[in-house]
Parts: C-alpha cells; sequence; structure tokens
C-alpha cells in the first residue's frame, strides 16, 4: 500500500512537472530577452542572478547598520535584489531610445546606397559608420560574416539576435521578404519603415517628456518615508518600538504599500513598449 501511494505521489509529480516545464521555458526565454535587450547577450542568466544576490546581501548588511532594526536586514535584501533589475531596466530603455534616433539614418544609409547601384551586402556594411558604439561589434561580425561567403539572410539573422532590437526587427524582416519577392521593391519599403520610425520616435519622445514627472514623483515617495523612519530610528526608543512585534508589522505594511504604489506610479508614468512579434526566425 505505501509502495503505492509513493509511486502515484511519483507519477502526480512528473505529471505536474511536465505540464510546467514548457511554460518555465518560455518564462526563461522571456528572461534571456529581455537580458539580451539590456545589453547583455552571451552572459549567463546564473551569472547575473549572482550578481543580483551579491547585491541583496550588500544592501541588506548596509540597510541594517544604518537602520538597527531587526526587519530593515530582510527589506534591505529585498530591495537590493530590486537594484540591478531596475537598472538593468533603464538600461534597456536607453539602449532602445539610442536605437530609436539612429535606426531612421541607418535605414536611409543602406536604402541611398541601394538606390545608387550597390548590392544589399555591400549598402547594409557601408552603414557601419553611423551605428552606435556598442554595436560595433555585432556589425563587425556581419561584415566578416558577409566576407567569408555567408548568406545575406542568415548574416542579417545573426544580426538582430544579437541587437536585440524591435526596430532591428522589422528591418531585417523587411529586407529578407524584399528580397523574397524580388528586392524591386526594397528601396521604397526601407523610405516608409524610416518615415514609420521617426514618427514613432517624435511621438514617444513627446509622451515621455510629459510624463517624467510622474516618476520622479514615484521616486520622491519611496524614498523620502525611509529617509524619515532612518531619522526615527536613531533614537533608542524609537528604535525598541520599531524592533516590537506591532511595529515589525508596521513597517512590512509600509513597505508593501510602498513597492505597489511604486510599480503603479511607474506603469502610469511609462510609455509601454512593443513587443518583439518578429522573432519567430530566430528560434528556428
Amino acid at each position: 500500500m505505501g509502495i503505492d501511494v509513493i509511486l502515484c505521489g511519483i507519477l502526480l509529480g512528473s505529471g505536474v512537472f511536465m505540464l510546467s516545464a514548457p511554460r518555465s521555458a518560455r518564462r526563461l526565454s522571456r528572461v534571456r530577452s529581455w537580458c539580451d535587450e539590456a545589453g547583455l547577450a552571451g552572459v549567463p542568466l546564473t551569472l547575473i542572478l549572482l550578481v543580483g544576490v551579491t547585491v541583496a546581501i550588500i544592501v541588506g548588511s548596509i540597510a541594517a547598520t544604518i537602520v538597527p532594526i531587526p526587519v530593515i536586514a530582510p527589506l534591505g535584501g529585498i530591495v537590493g535584489a530590486g537594484i540591478p533589475v531596475i537598472a538593468l531596466s533603464a538600461t534597456r530603455d536607453a539602449r532602445r531610445t539610442k536605437a530609436r534616433a539612429v535606426w531612421p539614418d541607418i535605414i536611409d544609409s543602406i536604402r541611398g546606397s541601394l538606390r545608387s547601384g550597390s548590392t544589399l551586402a555591400e549598402s547594409v556594411t557601408a552603414a557601419s559608420v553611423m551605428v552606435p558604439r556598442d554595436w560595433k561589434a555585432s556589425w563587425s561580425q556581419l561584415e566578416s560574416d558577409l566576407r567569408r561567403g555567408s548568406d545575406v539572410d542568415s548574416a542579417l539573422r545573426r544580426l538582430q539576435q544579437a541587437l536585440a532590437d524591435s526596430v532591428a526587427d522589422r528591418v531585417v524582416e523587411a529586407i529578407c521578404i524584399a528580397r523574397e519577392f524580388g528586392g524591386s521593391e526594397l528601396p521604397h519599403v526601407l523610405t516608409d519603415l524610416a518615415r514609420s520610425v521617426r514618427r514613432e520616435q517624435s511621438m514617444r519622445g513627446e509622451v515621455h517628456a510629459r510624463q517624467s514627472w510622474v516618476r520622479h514623483a514615484a521616486t520622491l515617495g519611496v524614498v523620502a518615508p525611509w529617509i524619515v523612519l532612518a531619522l526615527l530610528a536613531s533614537r533608542p526608543e524609537n528604535r525598541e518600538a520599531y524592533s516590537s512585534a506591532h511595529g515589525t508589522i508596521l513597517i512590512i505594511a509600509s513597505a508593501g504599500a510602498t513597492i505597489v504604489a511604486y510599480f503603479i506610479m511607474s506603469a502610469l508614468g511609462t510609455v509601454r513598449e512593443k513587443p518583439r512579434w518578429l522573432t519567430g526566425a530566430l528560434d528556428d
């Protein structure tokens, strides 16, 4: 009887694992894509996790030193674990903003070279003088692939994967589809694409400027109460009160309210990014 129960438990656990494995793989793929967009292409996720844990321990230790209340150390660790995520998110947004600023000129360069009679490979490699510094290595790899006789579509797919950018997805897909149907309409397609990217960049810049005060208010609203808590905790009687059970519950509830409010304000002050739908060919 006991063996039957154990076998049933093993089979049930295996079934649950098999059902959850695809979902976990999709989540892991999204995390990998998110890190790539932040400029960490090729960096193992385990190393990124290790850095996050290290930062959490350091911040938790510092918080416990500044505010000697027992509950502050784990809360500081949670905040510390979020610091790399916030930093990577800011880096990702900065990369996307930079990409939107340069892509119209890159597209115009490719279109101009095509109209002057250059081949597609020559047009794409000639645009390397206009790319940002952190894209130079990826563009150099593209040039190397083309010099070795690699197929243009394959080389562009590898460039698309290295750049991990939604506009790069659209440019590469436009080029590949236009080549598939002859390529005569490629300059016109690139003209429309450059116009679309410029229009999107202008609208996003205007909305971002209008909503910047919301993000600044959210940051100020998060930091200010905890500065007050640190000042109050400098007095022994206040530390004793906050170290009690009721004080601990109050601090934990305040931390939860702070986190929820910050995410709500950040969501209201953020321009939603378009998802990278055109990445299916990269997984083939």
